[in-house]
């Protein structure tokens, strides 16, 4: 048998934090409540947080110089080089 088991994916990577001792029994208490094992909650709970974040649109924050540009660069686009044009005529 390997030493990974169909389906189930190796757990390689640690991850340690330190906390005081009253944030450890908040989250100790809250894990129990849940029903979980103080590992698995702290996992979860992450999980979905980091999950909520990556899926919110991402912002890039240009400078109003920047926005002119970008702005006139789609108004008035370049024109296509020779390889571009090319290349479009291979997928027309």
């Amino acid at each position: 048998m390997s030493a990974q088991t169909e389906g189930v994916t190796r757990k390689d990577e640690r991850l340690n934090l330190r906390v005081d001792a009253r944030t450890k029994a908040m989250l100790v208490r809250a894990a129990e409540i849940s029903g979980a094992r103080l590992t698995d909650f702290l996992l979860q709970t992450a999980l979905d947080r980091a999950d909520r974040l990556l899926s919110q649109p991402q912002v890039t924050r240009v400078s109003n110089e920047e926005f002119v540009r970008v702005l006139d660069m789609i108004e008035h686009p370049p024109a296509p080089t020779d390889y571009l044009v090319a290349a479009m005529k291979r997928f027309d």
